[in-house]
């Protein structure tokens, strides 16, 4: 029986004869000594020789491995294995099915690189190929890894909520309009906070993955008058993207415009039409991002449907309630109060990690497809020329026409604002 061994120089597999065990054969493509590992010989037909007691085995003959002789009886023609796929390149094993190398992409046969292998070379870049097989591992990789952000995000939510939830309340419980109205605005600015933090967070996770595929989001500071921007900007987003001009599913290019939002220039993503041929490049990896959205959230949307369903009418007589009509909860309404904050709490925690799931998507999805993103990662550098200002003999810069008038009238916008919010006072009191 053959014995494979493989040349450790040039990574041949050679067929060594059942003869060799134990010796050395040289290798037919670069001549290297190879040790044929020592073991059991066939016998020629299958059967045992047998031996009288007390009658000593004849002497054998033993070949130096090292001898010429030994190696003149080898068919070396016959030694190497051609049933076991080589690359002609770099040496890998090949499978049976496969039709090119899977380290270098060479075709077996013809010594040279594929069509699809020539094609990938071309790219910069990953493969986008790889998106596919790629995302669910990495991105589960990546929630594990800022484990921390997930748990800051939850914690960030309860905490808006409750004072979310406390200013409402203050601005119904409150009769007169001025401090009806200092609720209302802190109410609002309550509720920017967590859009804008998901939003901030979407961005700096695109960011890290397209820069280097990083796992660690690093350090990650929460600003509460930042996300409250953000959380502006996400409201103007929705609505511009949305409305302008009507497109039916331009939330469907959602993804790709965050992609944008995350380059220097973030024009594209502002404007649907722009991103319609984007979308349509890469229509399949869009979709498979919701579907992955979709799978992953419908779980927390069936989850919060079990205490509608079981508590409806008294969930619709607890919001009919004013805000100082809390303690005529009988026990029906504290069952169902408790159950849904309970299950809202655990769809929150989720959710949170969820978070950094969906945006590790988008983040590889550029990775992946920056080729057909059509992504602009630079800013023309510009050239600023000093503004000469022009000074009186007494040092005092000489101010404009303009700049006169605008003083004028920002001084007498501030009079007329302090005068009407005193008339305001003043009639409100009376």
């Amino acid at each position: 029986m053959a014995v494979k061994v493989r040349c450790p120089t040039c990574e041949k597999v050679l067929n060594a004869p059942d003869a060799a065990r134990g010796k050395a054969i040289k290798c037919p493509g670069c001549e290297t000594k190879v040790k044929v590992p020592a073991g059991e010989s066939s016998a020629g037909d299958g059967k045992s020789i047998a031996r009288k007691a007390g009658a000593k085995a004849p002497a054998k003959k033993v070949d130096d491995p090292d001898s010429g002789d030994f190696l003149a009886r080898l068919d070396l023609d016959k030694v190497v294995d051609s049933s076991h796929a080589m690359c002609p390149r770099c040496g890998a094993a090949i499978p049976e099915e496969a039709t090119e190398c899977p380290e270098c992409g060479v075709d077996p046969s013809t010594g040279q690189l594929t069509a699809s292998a020539k094609k990938r070379k071309g790219m910069k870049g990953p493969d986008p190929a790889l998106f596919y097989g790629d995302v669910w591992r990495d991105s589960w990789a990546f929630v594990k890894e800022n484990n921390r952000v997930g748990l800051r995000t939850f914690m960030y939510g309860v905490l808006f909520s409750l004072l979310s939830g406390l200013c409402g309340g203050m601005a119904q419980w409150c009769s007169s309009l001025p401090p009806k109205i200092f609720w209302l605005v802190f109410y609002g600015a309550t509720l920017l906070v967590m859009p804008g933090w998901y939003w901030f967070m979407v961005i700096e996770t695109i960011r890290t993955t397209v820069g280097k595929k990083k796992l660690s989001l690093g350090k990650v500071n929460f600003d509460v008058f930042l996300c409250m921007a953000f959380g502006i900007k996400v409201f103007l987003w929705v609505v511009i993207f949305s409305v302008i001009p009507p497109i039916p599913f331009a939330m469907i290019m959602m993804p790709l415009a965050m992609i944008q939002m995350a380059m220097p220039i973030t024009k594209r993503g502002w404007l649907n039409f722009l991103m319609l041929p984007t979308f349509f490049k890469n229509i399949a990896p869009t979709l498979y991002f919701w579907v992955i959205a979709i799978a992953t959230h419908l779980p927390g949307v069936l989850i919060l449907a079990i205490p509608i369903v079981l508590f409806w009418p008294t969930l619709l007589e607890i919001s009919q309630l004013k805000f100082d009509e809390s303690m005529k909860l009988t026990t029906q309404m504290w069952i169902a109060s408790g159950v849904t904050l309970f299950v809202v709490l655990l769809v929150q925690f989720v959710n949170s990690f969820l978070l950094l799931f969906n945006a590790r998507v988008i983040g590889l999805m550029a990775y992946y497809f920056q080729n057909s993103l059509d992504l602009t990662t630079f800013i023309a550098e510009k050239v600023y020329a000093r503004k000469e200002i022009k000074l009186d003999r007494f040092g005092t810069p000489i101010r404009t026409t303009g700049q006169k008038v605008g003083q004028v009238a920002l001084i007498v916008g501030a009079l007329v604002a302090v005068g009407a919010a005193g008339y305001f006072v003043y009639i409100t009191v009376k």
